[in-house]
């Protein structure tokens, strides 16, 4: 484990990690607690939004993501819109997790809120106690401290290359390995 890794972080799956569920992803880590475990949402896995959700929330558009492999029918969302959703945590700087979703459709059908600021994710990733720390011990993992433009402006097909190029990883070619090596 180079550095330690927290909330706010973005784990970053090494070429290692065979998991189909994490291969080639990166996770914003939402929260970490110690004895507890680990919560974060994979930015990097866009999804076709489901005719039936497209009629109820066509607010989503095209920035539905598939969070993790943990109860994947539970909607998730990040935004960028501040503590004026209630019950919306700040993980970093200008990224928002959650509040009350019954506002933000609210806020969204009255054009008070831009769903431009968000980001909307079905499902999760989560790591009970030590999972995840022994998941780095393994190398399977590398983190990265997140930026706001990181979660809402880097295309999903370029977050993965760019967070190994914030890392500063020293072999240029790393940033661009395909998800599937065999594609090379």
């Amino acid at each position: 484990m180079d550095r330690p890794f927290g909330k706010g972080d973005v784990l970053v799956s090494t070429i290692g990690l065979l998991d189909p569920n994490f291969q080639h992803t990166v996770v914003f880590l939402c929260e970490h607690l110690d004895g507890q475990g680990s919560y974060g949402l994979i930015l990097n896995r866009a999804l076709r939004v489901p005719p039936q959700l497209e009629r109820e929330m066509p607010y989503v558009g095209n920035r539905l993501f598939q969070g993790g492999p943990v109860q994947p029918e539970v909607m998730q969302v990040l935004h960028g819109l501040g503590d004026g959703v209630p019950g919306a945590v700040e993980v970093i700087p200008g990224v928002w997790l959650g509040g009350d979703f019954e506002a933000l459709q609210s806020g969204f059908a009255s054009g008070v809120y831009s769903p431009e600021a968000c980001r909307f994710f079905l499902g999760y990733s989560g790591w009970a106690k030590g999972q995840l720390a022994a998941e780095f011990k393994e190398n399977t993992w590398i983190a990265v401290g997140a930026t706001r433009e990181m979660v809402f402006d880097t295309p999903p097909d370029q977050v993965w290359g760019e967070a190994i190029r914030k890392r500063g990883e020293s072999d240029p070619l790393y940033a661009h390995y395909p998800r599937n090596p065999s594609w090379n």
